[in-house]
């Protein structure tokens, strides 16, 4: 442990004079230009290894209202109006009538047997969900123009101009006032994600072996995984940087190991499928009183530029099962339709419509969406348990 202080200490301190080397990147739009090779950049560690802890990880939404011209995807509520003739929309929008409008919207969330739109989606007919109609976003070219398991879809292109963008995710769900607010600018989804990682519900490490350049160095060792461990903070809610972090295969976590190469200050990782944990629910990544669920990114990536502050930022790529973008309103079940007005069937039939991966080979049709993850992770000291004991790598 002494050792890997003392060669991220010296790391953060040659990482001061990165700034004219990495030059060509963007801070503002993380993973989408490739890192320049400069003289700046640093000696590698000297034992080879440098530990991260996940600071950010949410959709990253292009912000903006040209991304949703018509606005956001309506609410139950909302969108049951819209569907109604005008005299009676203006009749139900009367004070006295708000109760039977209520009760009338409700029980477009429900069906027969106690089925409801979140917990049973499949069993609903609802039309298909307002898209991001913006040729931008961020993400990875993830069929790299091969089509292969891939079905047909459109490609985006990269605000800082890179072509073949996959991200049918953010296509689908982009419209969405959990992840675009009204005003083009701000959705809940970012801040309500933290919450878990700072939680150490959903608390995500990153340990690097291997390292012998920065410059280009092909054999790099990447464990991506969970820990149970609570990142300290500062007043604002700013992890600290330099915490220590044990990865264990207890309760609900993952560990995955991915091969990785560097060139010019950017780690990039094979296509391979990476789990991560995710758990609802107060105290759920302790007792059963949470309801536990998974990312899963099949033949995920990852792409991260070392920073000159010593972070590592960029993007998590991979092909998520359609039902699993929306497990955490249908977790929540008919309290997710009627409360929150979240169409849990209309979701569902619109990723599904937009599926560009995982082929399903009896029926031809793809059965996951292009995903992309925005992640920024700060110095941290992982002790890696797994890998000490001889434990399963997943």
């Amino acid at each position: 442990m002494t050792s890997l202080k003392t060669t991220t200490l010296t790391l953060l301190t040659g990482l001061a004079g990165l700034a004219a080397g990495f030059a060509a990147v963007t801070p503002g739009e993380p993973g989408t230009v490739i890192a320049q090779s400069s003289p700046e950049l640093p000696p590698p560690p000297a034992n080879g290894e440098l530990g991260f802890v996940v600071e950010e990880f949410a959709p990253p939404v292009v912000q903006g209202k040209e991304a949703c011209p018509d606005g956001t995807v309506p609410k139950l509520k909302e969108a049951y109006l819209a569907s109604l003739p005008e005299a009676e929309r203006a009749r139900l929008a009367l004070k006295e009538n708000e109760p039977e409008f209520t009760r009338r919207w409700q029980a477009t969330a429900v069906g027969p047997g106690n089925t409801n739109i979140c917990s049973q989606p499949d069993r609903f007919r609802r039309p298909l969900l307002r898209t991001v109609q913006s040729p931008t976003a961020q993400g990875l070219d993830l069929d790299r123009g091969a089509g292969g398991e891939s079905c047909e879809h459109g490609e985006f292109t990269s605000p800082a101009g890179e072509t073949g963008i996959d991200n049918q995710e953010y296509r689908v769900m982009g419209c969405t006032l959990e992840w675009r607010g009204k005003d083009g600018i701000a959705g809940d989804i970012a801040s309500g994600l933290r919450q878990f990682h700072a939680s150490g519900e959903w608390t995500q490490v990153l340990l690097l072996r291997g390292i012998d350049s920065f410059d280009r160095d092909d054999d790099v060792e990447v464990i991506y995984a969970n820990t149970a461990d609570r990142p300290p903070a500062d007043a604002k809610g700013r992890f600290l940087p330099g915490a220590s972090f044990t990865v264990s295969n207890s309760g609900p976590r993952h560990r995955n190991v991915l091969k990785g190469r560097i060139n010019k200050g950017v780690l990039t990782t094979e296509p391979t499928t990476i789990v991560l944990a995710q758990t609802w629910g107060q105290g759920g990544a302790r007792d059963l009183r949470g309801s536990r669920s998974r990312y899963t990114f099949n033949q995920g990536r990852l792409r991260l530029v070392f920073r000159p502050d010593g972070r590592l930022e960029g993007l998590l790529g991979g092909y998520r099962p359609a039902f699993e973008v929306i497990q955490s309103p249908a977790i929540g079940g008919v309290g997710a339709a009627t409360t929150a007005g979240i169409d849990c069937a209309g979701m569902l039939a619109t990723l599904l419509h937009y599926a560009d991966g995982v082929r399903d080979r009896k029926t031809g049709k793809c059965t996951a969406v292009s995903s992309a993850m925005r992640v920024v992770a700060i110095p941290a000291f992982v002790n890696d348990l797994p890998a000490a004991t001889g434990a399963s790598a997943r």
